[in-house]
């Protein structure tokens, strides 16, 4: 290793762990660089790739995604959900938890990312599950585990930067993902099932009858109608994923604001404020971890640790425990979309170079780093969840360690069975 890079990783590490945003960490990181490598002939170059890597077409699809998930939740069109999955899933037991979780997969089709699915299902569900019995560090920590499966299933934000940064189908991704979120989902709700005997909650009061079944089917289905046409038309080839997400805006504008009748004008200003600024910082790091990856690619360390792993005999199996360990370690403490700019260009060829699917690898890595987002110090789910909770923080780390358990339990059969992950893309030809 160069002195220039090991004072690069060094600095980025340093700021990282005094606090300092990922993505000034990486710019900061890339002009040490070249003030310790002597070619200050780069550092021209440098904002160059930092526009380079923000100037990508389906990076676009990011504000609009957001901004489709922000009009839905915002017109209360999660209520119409959440009576389709308690009708379904109430009766079981641990009715509220379960429903939480069902309604959860079905809203992870609309937002794509994990504090959107808190801020829109944890104020309706955490007070309803602690007055029905559940302590509130429980009702928070269903939440918080529940929320990892928005950015698993599509449309999905990490899926279309992973896309971007590694140039793998992004339909192919969102194809893949769908079957590994749904064994999530099913996971959690068999631990909930499991917690629900020992603190003995009731299952949720519902008519299962198949007409009240159609009836809330019925209300639910121009929701869920959103994900069905982002999907079905990018796999269908009608459109890009960045037109998908722009047909989505429509729809959702159409659904909420023409149809439901639920949502104000003046409420309009608000979502465009908050995808506006998510947008930004989320488009920030992209932009500084193009620069970070250039000098990466510079030193052509994804070359070395490819033939390192090559070099080492892993296999398939190894390298993927190891990409495994590397990714959960990485989501606690590094934000699952930073995490991706930063080391999927350098893990993904590796792991296509032993023969793992790359479609595969991108599933496997994103659950990963979701799976981050409930793990201390960063687990942002956490604070988001126990900020509507009250319950302090440390109930709450103890309340969820057994979800993560079973989300690690079920990342296992992801991981060691390809084929949840790519008998969808396969059947759509990709």
């Amino acid at each position: 290793m160069s002195t220039a890079l090991g004072g690069f990783l060094g600095v980025f590490v340093a700021l990282l762990l005094f606090g300092m945003p990922v993505a000034w960490s990486m710019a900061t990181a890339t002009v040490v660089y070249v003030a310790l490598s002597g070619q200050w002939t780069l550092l021209p170059i440098l904002p160059e790739k930092i526009f380079q890597g923000m100037d990508v077409f389906i990076l676009v699809a990011i504000p609009l995604f957001l901004l489709a998930g922000e009009i839905i939740s915002e017109g209360g069109i999660a209520g119409r959900l959440v009576d389709f999955a308690n009708v379904l899933v109430g009766w079981m037991r641990g009715g509220l938890a379960q429903v939480a979780i069902g309604a959860s997969v079905f809203f992870a089709g609309i937002t794509g990312v994990a504090l959107g699915e808190i801020a829109a299902l944890g104020r309706i569900f955490i007070p309803a599950m602690v007055r029905d019995g559940y302590p509130p560090a429980l009702a928070a920590a269903v939440i918080a585990s529940a929320s990892i499966i928005g950015p698993t299933i599509p449309p999905s934000l990490p899926i279309i930067i992973y896309g971007s940064v590694t140039n793998t189908s992004v339909g192919g991704l969102m194809l893949a993902a769908v079957a590994p979120g749904v064994l999530l989902g099913v996971a959690q709700m068999t631990l909930v099932a499991i917690l629900a005997r020992r603190i003995r909650v009731p299952p949720v009061a519902t008519d299962r009858s198949p007409r009240a079944i159609a009836r809330a089917g019925l209300r639910a289905v121009l929701p869920i109608g959103m994900p069905v046409l982002i999907l079905g038309t990018i796999v269908g080839g009608v459109m890009t994923p960045t037109e998908a997400a722009g047909a989505s805006v429509v729809y959702a504008l159409v659904v909420g604001y023409g149809i439901y009748r639920s949502l104000r004008v003046t409420q309009l200003w608000p979502l465009l404020a908050r995808t506006a600024l998510f947008s930004g910082q989320l488009i920030i790091i992209v932009g500084c971890g193009a620069a970070f990856a250039w000098v990466m690619g510079f030193e052509n360390v994804t070359g070395r640790f490819a033939a390192t792993v090559a070099d080492w005999g892993f296999g398939p199996t190894g390298t993927l425990i190891l990409a495994n360990l590397l990714f959960l370690l990485l989501g606690m403490f590094i934000d699952p979309s930073a995490s991706i700019i930063l080391f999927a260009p350098i893990l993904a060829p590796a792991a296509e170079a032993v023969g793992i699917h790359p479609l595969h690898f991108g599933v496997v890595a994103i659950v990963n780093l979701n799976i981050g987002l409930l793990t201390p110090p960063l687990g942002v789910s956490l604070f988001a969840a126990e900020r509507i909770a009250g319950c302090g923080l440390t109930p709450l780390i103890r309340a969820v360690l057994p979800f993560i358990v079973v989300n690690a339990a079920a990342l296992v059969v992801i991981s060691m069975v390809p084929t949840l992950s790519l008998a969808l893309p396969r059947l759509a030809g990709f």
